[in-house]
C-alpha cells in the first residue's frame, strides 16, 4: 500500500507544480503549454493505476505463503463467454502476525471451487482454516500433475495456559 500512496503524492506534487508554473510562466509558447497538458494527462493515468491498490479491490498478485482463511465467494463461469468465473478469496498473511487481511482473485476452476467450498464447511463448523500457497502450481499446467493454486488446512486452537487455583498472598514490606 506504501507503493499506492507514495503514487499519489508525487501526483498531486506533479500536478501542483505544473499548474503553478502555467500560472507563474503565462507568456510560455503553445509547444510547451501542450507539453504541460500532455505530461497533466500522463500524471493523471499514473494516479489512477497507484490508487487502484488503494480501493480494496481484490489483487492478481500472489497469496502469501502462509495465510489465515477468513472469507470466500466463488462466481461460477456463465452460459457462454459472456461471464469468465472467479474465487475470490479474503485471507490475513500468517507471517507478519499483523498484517492487515486482503482480498485476493483466482481464476475458476472446478477443483478449486470443491476444495473451497470443503474449507467454509469447515470453518462452519467450528474449525479455522489456513491457506498454503501452492509453489511448484503452474497456472494452465493443472493436466501435469502439479495440483491446485492452494491448500486448505487447520489451525489448531490456541492454548492458553491454565490458571492457577491457588491464590497467591500478598505479603506487606512493612515487617510482613
Amino acid at each position: 500500500m506504501t507503493a499506492s500512496v507514495v503514487g499519489l503524492v508525487v501526483l498531486v506534487m506533479a500536478l501542483a507544480v505544473l499548474l503553478l508554473g502555467l500560472h507563474m510562466n503565462a507568456a510560455w509558447p503553445w509547444q510547451v503549454k501542450a507539453s504541460a497538458i500532455v505530461a497533466t494527462m500522463l500524471t493523471v493515468a499514473i494516479g489512477y493505476f497507484a490508487g487502484y491498490g488503494l480501493l480494496g479491490w481484490p489483487t492478481n498478485r500472489d497469496l502469501p505463503e502462509y495465510a489465515q482463511w477468513i472469507a470466500i465467494d466463488v462466481n461460477e463461469p456463465g452460459k457462454g463467454k459472456s461471464r469468465t468465473g472467479a474465487v475470490y478469496l479474503w485471507a490475513k498473511p500468517l507471517d507478519p502476525i499483523n498484517s492487515p487481511p486482503r482480498a485476493y482473485q483466482l481464476p475458476y476452476d472446478r477443483d478449486l471451487h470443491d476444495t473451497v467450498v470443503a474449507a467454509m464447511r469447515r470453518t462452519q463448523s467450528g474449525i479455522q482454516q489456513g491457506v498454503r500457497r501452492n509453489a511448484d502450481f503452474v497456472a494452465g499446467m493443472r493436466g501435469a500433475g502439479r495440483g491446485l493454486p492452494l491448500n486448505f488446512f487447520d489451525i489448531k486452537p490456541l492454548k492458553l495456559p491454565e490458571k492457577s487455583s491457588r491464590r497467591h498472598e500478598r505479603t506487606d514490606d512493612k515487617g510482613g
